[in-house]
């Protein structure tokens, strides 16, 4: 079986908690490197240079919101798979015209983890 390369896995959140928790929760697996951010504007200094292929993006962050993260990271490299993760529902169609393909609600992080878990068992680029 050829080895494939971990999902490097972009969580951009202000809130640290929440990025201590998706850290806890994918810690042990081999298959997944996580980068964080705590805002859109190190997401996308750390995207330009360390491109991810999975962006796990809050909407409600201090400077750059979550929407407009996904409009610039987008741009910056088209082939990122962006997942929006927010507390508030009501933003799933402002993310998705910005590029992204999925949408968590904060309440349901077990989804979350199990979405990125497949993605990180199907990585085989």
């Amino acid at each position: 079986m050829p080895h494939q390369r971990p999902l490097r896995v972009l969580i951009v959140d202000d809130a640290p908690d929440i990025r201590a928790l998706l850290r806890a929760m994918l810690g042990d697996r081999v298959d997944v490197l996580m980068q964080e951010a705590s805002g859109g504007v190190e997401a996308l200094a750390l995207a330009a240079a360390d491109p991810p292929d999975l962006a796990v993006i809050d909407q409600n962050m201090p400077g750059m919101d979550g929407v407009t993260t996904t409009r610039e990271l987008k741009a910056l490299l088209t082939d990122v798979e962006i997942v929006a993760f927010t507390a508030v529902p009501g933003a799933e169609r402002e993310f998705a015209q910005a590029g992204a393909t999925h949408h968590f609600l904060k309440d349901r992080f077990g989804d979350l983890v199990g979405f990125i878990s497949e993605r990180a068992a199907g990585n085989g680029r």
